[in-house]
């Protein structure tokens, strides 16, 4: 009988007695050199570095998780922990023999060393972990689910960097390249993102090959670094060069391979194979495969159970297979390699199984890679001065729209978003804001991604300028530019923010009053362009507020934009173009705003555009103004000449005079202070209107 551990104990002997890993190393038997039988539902298995632990974790029967290590050195097992939650993710550490990494669907994940059961607790995920990544001599340790990628230092376990993202857009593997201090994540569409750690603000985006419909289910690297790999429910498995950033080639693999489940690159343990794949679909058949020529090796199968999943040891020596049934075997690599490449006889084998196809490849030689650098620089330059600002005005001056299709890589450009992933992470990290945490029930999106995209940006503002929570429009104007870029949040925060600290820095100098500053432009232009239709406005007591703010803080998207209408968008744009010119350079609205200021690369702008600082001067010279204003026209009787009444009889007069403007009108002067910014304004304006119309207006 081969070696076996029975799992039905706290903990016990490896039989036989005599059991010898390490004479089993370069075995070329497929035969197991260990076997461990665990109970319930099936188990995940890790092995250590130099295969002298394996790590097992088994349900038993009082719903209950365990978690065995199994000494191979000393010949022995034991129960290392009870675990409430089930296992999602067990790796150990590269080169850390005794270390392992187990995360658990409480979203935590633990390092434990299994030698003195020490534990740290690693917290920071929302969603639990998928999956553990750490690479041979990586100073990193990465944990990721489908939605977030945590970075931890090592060997001090301490959180460092965290990324998330839409959920739409499914992350399935994440690892550092220690090779080249590269992040690299593979998504669900089969799209690459690599940050050097260099240029953490710089993205590598590798596109998956046109044509492919279907979802990537599983990633694998090369143990060199070069190679990633991947593939799903189908036939093909696409290699991916980090070291060029392209798509190589598209291999098809025979219908005994396809719907990959698990890829792992074996260790070159074998003098003429030097990339080995081994590919365990969903039907359980692990199939290991020559990487550099796309042919079959062996194929691994269980006539009565299915292989659930394989982990083999950095050192090369072992791999460790589990099956459904909750036993994991342990076989030499050396095992799955031939003995002599020239004894394989494609007679011996079955046609279907060794017929790869090379679907797509792209060679690239030094030369040919040189003229593509060359090409890209030159495409890169005409881009940037493609993207000039100054030319894209010129374009909407001409055209008074940009083409639709390219509308937002145009304003982006305009706009020098930074696309600063880590300064927004910060703000991302720190959650809801509790100003919108019940902004669900007041906006009832049925789109579900739509809310989340408004609901983390408008706390992402708030977090870096509190006052904004207090702006009860903000979500209104905000929505219209998470309607354009929901699909990146990054995008919608930074839009978002140049556009508010550029056009909307004298939006709050009056709060919680509109922005007087911008509505008494508004009105200096229709004087200047219409002051009849201004005249007959103020007759009627409508103001820049009641016909421009709300167009303002809904940025510009209220029902009159996407209803049906007697008069087109069009029209309205063209009537905008036409006031504009006829404007002269001292009535232009850019005389008010400042030069353009983009968002600063490394960091975020310094909000200071509050609500203004009370000046008692100010305040005091108002209520004078608004004082003399009634006093001169609310004064009751007739008119007396100064000189022509003694003084007695003056003073008197003014006694009564203020006593009457007291008593009949201190409720209604007390509603006009409140409002006397406005109504000061308003005077203004009527001062500066054409004699004609002072003169109509008054008599009315």
């Amino acid at each position: 009988m081969r070696p076996q551990v029975i799992l039905d104990e706290a903990s016990g002997e490896i039989w036989p007695a005599n059991f010898d890993l390490t004479s089993q190393k370069t075995s070329s038997k497929l035969l197991p050199v260990l076997e461990v039988i665990g109970t319930g539902s099936p188990q995940s298995a890790a092995l250590s570095c130099h295969c002298s632990y394996l790590a097992t974790v088994t349900r038993g029967e009082d719903a209950l998780n365990r978690l065995f290590i199994i000494n191979m050195t000393e010949k022995r097992f034991y129960l290392l922990k009870r675990l409430i939650e089930p296992c999602t993710a067990l790796l150990f550490h590269p080169y850390q023999e005794n270390t392992l990494f187990l995360a658990t669907a409480s979203c935590k994940v633990y390092s434990i060393n299994v030698d003195d059961d020490s534990v740290i607790v690693m917290e920071g995920h929302t969603l639990p972990v998928e999956r553990i990544q750490s690479g041979l001599r990586s100073p990193l340790v990465v944990t990721h689910n489908d939605r977030e990628v945590l970075l931890w230092s090592w060997p001090s376990v301490v959180l460092t960097s965290k990324m998330r993202h839409d959920d739409r857009l499914k992350v399935i593997w994440a690892g550092h390249v220690w090779q080249r201090d590269e992040l690299v994540v593979s998504f669900i569409s089969g799209s690459i993102l690599i940050w050097p750690s260099h240029k953490r603000n710089t993205q590598v985006h590798i596109e998956a090959p046109k044509g492919l419909d279907f979802d990537f289910k599983a990633f694998a690297l090369s143990r060199g670094g070069e190679w990633l790999v991947g593939g799903g429910k189908s036939h093909l498995l696409v290699t991916y060069s980090l070291v060029s950033r392209s798509v190589t080639q598209v291999v098809q693999l025979p219908t005994s391979c396809s719907d990959i489940f698990q890829p792992v690159f074996l260790p070159p343990v074998h003098p003429n194979y030097s990339q080995v794949l081994a590919l365990l679909n969903s039907t359980g058949m692990l199939n290991i495969i020559d990487f550099a020529t796309a042919t079959k090796l062996k194929t691994i199968r269980s006539q009565r159970f299915n292989i659930d999943c394989v982990n083999v040891s950095d050192d090369g020596n072992f791999l460790a297979v589990t099956f459904v049934n909750s036993t994991t075997k342990i076989y030499p690599v050396r095992a799955f390699f031939p003995e002599d490449p020239k004894n394989i006889l494609i007679s011996q084998i079955e046609k279907e199984e060794i017929a790869f196809r090379i679907v797509e490849k792209r060679e690239k030689v030094e030369r040919e890679e040189e003229i593509r650098r060359r090409e890209r620089r030159e495409k890169s330059q005409e881009l940037q001065e493609l993207l000039d600002k100054n030319k894209w005005y010129k374009i909407l001056q001409e055209f008074k729209a940009y083409p639709e299709k390219y509308r937002t890589l145009i304003w982006l450009s305009v706009l020098e978003v930074p696309r600063n992933y880590s300064v927004f992470s910060s703000l991302l990290d720190k959650g809801t804001h509790t100003a919108f945490e019940g902004l669900q029930e007041v906006l009832e999106l049925p789109d579900g991604a739509l809310f989340r995209a408004l609901q983390g940006t408008l706390s992402c503002l708030t977090h870096w300028a509190p006052f904004l929570a207090s702006v009860d429009y903000l979500p209104e104007f905000v929505f219209p530019f998470i309607k354009m870029f929901h699909s990146n949040p990054l995008l919608c925060f930074e839009v978002t923010l140049t556009i508010i600290m550029n056009w909307c820095c004298l939006w709050f100098e009056f709060w919680p009053e509109p922005g007087i500053t911008v509505l008494n432009v508004i009105e200096q232009i229709i004087s200047v362009a219409d002051p009849s239709l201004l005249t007959h406005l103020i007759k009627l007591k409508v103001t820049a507020e009641d016909y421009a703010w709300s167009l303002l803080t809904s940025a510009f998207s209220k029902m009159y934009y996407y209803q049906e209408s007697w008069i087109t968008v069009r029209s309205v744009l063209d009537k905008a173009y036409v006031l504009h010119s006829r404007l002269s350079e001292m009535h232009l609205p850019k005389n008010i705003f400042e030069a353009f200021t983009p968002m600063p690369r490394d960091g975020l702008p310094l909000f200071n555009i509050g609500p203004r600082d009370t000046r008692d001067e100010e305040i005091e010279n108002m209520e004078r103004n608004v004082c003399k204003l009634h006093l001169c026209t609310k004064s009751p009787g007739r008119s007396v000449a100064r000189n022509s009444v003694p003084d007695t009889v003056h003073r008197k007069q003014q006694e009564e005079m203020v006593y009457f403007v007291g008593q009949n009108e201190l409720q209604k002067q007390e509603d006009e202070c409140l409002e006397s910014i406005l109504s000061l304004r308003k005077r203004h304006l009527a001062s500066t209107l054409p004699e004609n119309s002072n003169c109509n207006d008054s008599s009315a």
